[in-house]
């Protein structure tokens, strides 16, 4: 079972201004890797005129225990993918190198970085769309849960309550 204090404590720390935004999302994203059981967890947030491009706050890499940031996702390049987060999102793709609207990053970005498995959930301010966290496993196709969606959809609802905190 997914422990929500820890969402909770995280927001809480933010809130009480002991966190800054980098820790808080770097602190979230490996608390993703470690609840859910996945091998990657990211938060991504939307740039550009049109939100066409997708900017990554902060992933997580369990295999090597180190973050990154900054990469940038076109939606020239990912096109189906966007329109997927656009109409549903959500988008639960176990086997994402055959998913309809994730087979589009099997070239660039799934064989080089040896990803199987996708969940994503997007993040909304007051109804708008402003981002994504997204949680990928490596080496093997990883079957979602239930469980596993709703607590990302909770961590998205909290960091859509720390991005207003945040002033964004």
């Amino acid at each position: 079972m997914h422990d929500t204090n820890l969402l909770k404590n995280l927001y809480g720390l933010l809130n009480e201004g002991k966190l800054d935004r980098g820790k808080f999302f770097a602190l979230l994203s490996r608390t993703l890797v470690q609840e859910i059981g996945c091998t990657r967890a990211s938060f991504w947030f939307y740039a550009g005129p049109l939100q066409d491009q997708a900017v990554c706050e902060s992933l997580y890499d369990a295999g090597d225990q180190q973050w990154s940031s900054g990469m940038v996702l076109h939606e020239d390049d990912f096109g189906d993918y966007f329109a997927a987060m656009r109409e549903g999102r959500v988008l639960v793709a176990s086997d994402a190198r055959q998913h309809p609207a994730t087979a589009c990053f099997n070239e660039s970005y799934f064989e080089p970085l040896n990803i199987y498995s996708l969940l994503d959930v997007g993040i909304d301010i007051d109804g708008l769309p402003l981002g994504l966290v997204c949680c990928e496993n490596t080496a093997q196709i990883k079957e979602w849960s239930q469980p596993d969606l709703q607590y990302l959809q909770q961590a998205a609802a909290m960091v859509s309550l720390a991005m207003k905190k945040l002033g964004v």
